[in-house]
Order: C-alpha cells, then structure tokens, then sequence
C-alpha cells in the first residue's frame, strides 16, 4: 500500500520525514564543535536544539518502529559524539579563554591610575583611557571564547578602572553643562547596574553548567531506569535555565557594548 492510500502511514512518513529534518539541523551544528574552535555558545546551541528533537520522538506520533529506529540511532550518536567533545574539550576552552584574559588584564595594567593621583597631565590620561577602551574592546571581541569566570573577573576590573578614571575627568572637566553630566551620570550608573547583573549571571550560569556536568555524569554511569530518569529530567530543567541566562547575559552584554560607545564618545 502506498502512504498515501493510508492515512496513518502518510502521517508517519511526514513525521519522519520532519524528523529527519531537525536532526540534519542538529548535526549542522556539530561543525564548530568537530572543528574544536573554542565558541562557548556551541554546546548551547547544540544541547537546546538536541532537547527539541528528544522532546519529538516522544510527542511526534505515529511513527513507523523502522524509521523511529533508524532516526534515533543517528540522533543518539551525534549527542554521544557532542557529549565526548565536551568532555575532553573544556581544557582547551579554558587555557584559551585564560589567554585572552591575560590579554586584557595587561591592557588594564596599562590603564591603571597610580593610588592616591588627583591631577594628572590630559596626555597621560588620554594614553591609559586608550588602553582601557583597548580591554573593553578585547572582551567584547573575544567574549564567545571565554568561561564565564574569566569574563567575570575581567568585566569587574574594567568597572574598577572606568570608576577612577571616571573620577579623575570629573576633576579636571568641572566646567562640562550640568545636562551633559547628568546625562553620562545615568548612562554610567546604568553602565554599572549591567556590569552587576552580569556579574551576577555569569555566577549562576557557572553553578548552573558545574550542575549539568554532574548529572551528566549520573546519567552515564547510573544503572538505575528510575534515577536515570529522575536525572534526565534535572538536567533538561538545568539546561532551560543554562538557555535562560546566557540570552539574558547576550542581552547585558549588548546593553553595555552601547554604554561603553556612549560614554566613549562623549
């Protein structure tokens, strides 16, 4: 019988056919991974759509036994292959996200005030705010191939350095028009309130990955249906939230690109 003579086989082969879809999309996305270019983001991407095509060979139905087979043999061994990637690859994504790190703390360096300066030369001040605007502009290069701890530490150290730079112009530019300072008061407190709550996110999304290692693992090595399921069922609540917190960190880290061009400029 042909599918289209038969209403259940016709649904079948376009579920399959829907299927085999999204798992073609899923191992597009193996390509930065397989090539070990040290973007963070990929693993994300990867897992975010791998819980959408796990969620479909639950919920997609009906659903020929051969080609449910078939699609989810490939399906498992492309996750299988992702998660082995993973697994050897952090070491090589954290020596070079401290690279770059590094990278921009000797830019900060450079940028550093001495303690306990009030009036220093405009010359001076205008070479270390170029070496300030040179970090801000590495992180914002290189932030994809950093770990959130890295990008943490380096965010908190710009902020600290902004400030006393921040404090000194104020000194040496009384005279700028009370709506202009009021003006760049906002954009800077805004600036800082973004610096926290990214902070802040980065922290969580840490706690948030170290979580989905560990239940990874417990899936791996667990013998036990029930708390393979329980432990399946964390770590895909793990992941929604890992998802929720790098958009909203993607979101921040926008909003404080515009903030350092703002104040950059004025």
């Amino acid at each position: 019988m042909k599918p289209e003579d038969d209403p259940w086989l016709r649904d079948a082969h376009a579920n399959a056919e829907h299927l085999d879809l999204e798992i073609k999309k899923l191992s597009s996305l193996t390509t930065p991974i397989r090539s070990n270019f040290p973007i963070v983001t990929k693993y994300q991407d990867f897992w975010a759509l791998a819980k959408s095509v796990s969620t479909l060979f639950r919920e997609l139905k009906p659903l020929a036994r051969n080609d449910r087979d078939l699609l989810w043999k490939q399906f498992n061994a492309l996750c299988r292959e992702v998660k082995e990637h993973q697994k050897t690859g952090y070491g090589m994504l954290e020596s070079v996200s401290h690279g770059h790190a590094d990278e921009i703390i000797k830019q900060l360096e450079l940028a550093r005030l001495p303690a306990g300066l009030t009036t220093p030369d405009v010359q001076t001040l205008l070479e270390r705010g170029h070496a300030l605007k040179n970090a801000a502009d590495l992180l914002a290069k290189f932030k994809h191939e950093m770990i959130a701890k890295h990008k943490k530490t380096c965010f908190e150290r710009i902020q600290e350095v902004r400030r006393t730079h921040d404090a000194i112009w104020g000194i040496l530019t009384p005279e700028k028009p009370p709506q202009k300072m009021a003006f760049e008061l906002r954009v800077r407190k805004n600036l800082e309130t973004n610096y926290e709550r990214y902070r802040k996110a980065a922290s969580a999304l840490e706690n948030f990955q170290i979580g989905a290692a560990q239940l990874r693992a417990i899936i791996d090595s667990c013998g036990s249906a029930e708390e393979t399921a329980r432990a399946t069922a964390r770590l895909e609540e793990t992941q929604a939230r890992i998802r929720d917190i790098a958009e909203g960190m993607q979101k921040l880290e926008k909003w404080i690109e515009e903030d350092e061009r703002t104040l950059g400029g004025t």
